[in-house]
Order: C-alpha cells, then structure tokens, then sequence
C-alpha cells in the first residue's frame, strides 16, 4: 500500500538484549577497583570520586540512549 504522506518506510526488527552495548559492563568493574582497592594511589580525593561517578554516567546513558534512538519514517517532501 503507497501512502502519499511517506517518502521511505522500513521495518525495524528488535536485535537481542546481549547485542546492547549498555548490557556489556562498562567501566564499573575498573572504577570499582579504583575506588576500593586504589583509592589512595589513583584517585586520591571526593571531587574525583564525583567526576568519575559523572563520567560513567554520562558514557551509559547515550549507550542506553542509543538503543532506542532510530528513524521509523521520514515524510515525503
């Protein structure tokens, strides 16, 4: 069926879960041995402490984001 309104359409299937990039851990493990076991040699102070927790938040969410950003449709010009 042509629709006048869609220039291009395609079917998008789901991939499975264990192919999505926020599923592999990422940099929890190496941040955890940072903070625990080389506190004192690496990281050395709270505001690095903060601007770790901020970088691995702000790596995950666009690998989460990712995921769900994608184009369905794009309208005819």
């Amino acid at each position: 069926m042509r629709s006048p309104d869609i220039a291009r359409a395609s079917l998008h299937i789901s991939l499975p879960w264990y192919t999505y990039l926020y599923t592999i851990p990422f940099l929890y493990p190496a941040f955890a041995y940072a903070y625990y076991v080389r506190y004192d040699d690496w990281i050395r102070s709270e505001k690095w402490t903060f601007l770790g927790c901020v970088a691995l938040g702000a790596g995950h969410a666009p690998s989460f984001l990712a995921t769900r950003w994608s184009t369905r449709a794009q309208p005819a010009r």
